[in-house]
C-alpha cells in the first residue's frame, strides 16, 4: 500500500509516436449519401414498431405466467 509520503513512481516514457508527415493533406470525411440518412418520420416509425414489438413480449410473458 503506498501513502502521499512515498516517492512517486518514476515516469515512464510514451511509446514513439509515428512522425507526421506534411506531404499528403488528410481526406475530408465524405458526407452521408441520402440512403444513409432517415428522415424523421422513418425513425418515428421505427420507434413505435420496437414499442408494440415490447408491447406484445410483455402481453406474452403476462398470459403464460398468468
Amino acid at each position: 500500500m503506498t501513502s502521499h509520503e512515498d516517492e512517486p513512481a518514476t515516469r515512464r516514457t510514451p511509446f514513439a509516436e509515428k512522425p507526421k508527415t506534411r506531404d499528403a493533406p488528410e481526406p475530408a470525411e465524405t458526407p452521408p449519401t441520402p440512403e444513409q440518412l432517415q428522415s424523421g418520420k422513418a425513425v418515428l416509425l421505427n420507434w413505435c414498431i420496437m414499442l408494440a414489438g415490447f408491447g406484445a413480449i410483455a402481453l406474452a410473458a403476462y398470459w403464460l405466467l398468468g
